[in-house]
């Protein structure tokens, strides 16, 4: 079988597929256990911030091409008044959504990941248990990873994309110590105009399922 060098632009394997999006929660985390000591009396865009952040690691259990997705990222934020909610997340698919091969000997795997600003509003503060609402506005990247059987050829990536993601949740959390919270809800993923030439974006929309571990006082 003929085979094709990768695009110099396009170097991406599986497991850097969400390399960008891990970043984004590594950086939250980061924030959150510099400013947890600072003083409490902090403002942000004119009110009082409550927690200075919390952020930690998520699993989603999606659909892609009407195919199981299991996705891996995270998310973190700050909230002011115990109200209202910023912060940001990402994340990506983990394992092989298949799409119809170009030939017997070569497979084609979708990859998509995506990452971006979150804001919320919580519409039940309880201390122990909260339940809210957020808005994920991101920026997806998605491309396709031939990958030919034969263990002497090389895989090589195509079409890399990027195009915006909106995704609305609603979730709870539940207070599990003074610094770790289980956070589940349910999300819709919505995407337009990624123009992607073999998967169409009503492919790519969805419900998510999630659940995560949110660390901070």
């Amino acid at each position: 079988m003929k085979t094709r060098s990768r695009k110099s632009k396009l170097k991406l394997r599986q497991p850097r597929l969400s390399i960008w999006v891990i970043t984004v929660q590594f950086i939250l985390m980061f924030n959150v256990s510099k400013t947890s000591a600072q003083d409490t009396t902090r403002k942000l865009f004119g009110g009082k911030i409550t927690n200075f952040g919390y952020g930690g690691p998520a699993i989603k259990f999606s659909r892609f091409n009407n195919q199981f997705a299991f996705m891996t990222g995270g998310r973190g934020s700050c909230t002011i008044d115990n109200r209202y909610t910023f912060g940001g997340g990402g994340y990506g698919i983990s394992n092989s959504i298949k799409l119809p091969g170009l030939s017997p000997d070569t497979t084609r795997n979708f990859k998509m990941g995506y990452g971006g600003l979150e804001l919320g509003y919580i519409f039940f503060f309880g201390g122990k248990v909260n339940i809210g609402g957020s808005l994920l506005v991101a920026a997806g990247a998605a491309f396709l990873q031939n990958k030919p059987k034969s263990n002497g050829e090389k895989l090589f990536d195509d079409d890399f994309k990027i195009f915006p993601v909106l995704e609305p949740a609603l979730y709870s959390e539940i207070a599990l110590n003074r610094f770790m919270w289980l956070h589940a809800g349910i999300s819709y993923r919505y995407v337009h105009h990624a123009h992607l030439d073999y998967l169409s974006d009503q492919n790519i929309r969805g419900f998510s399922c999630y659940v995560g571990l949110l660390f901070g006082k």
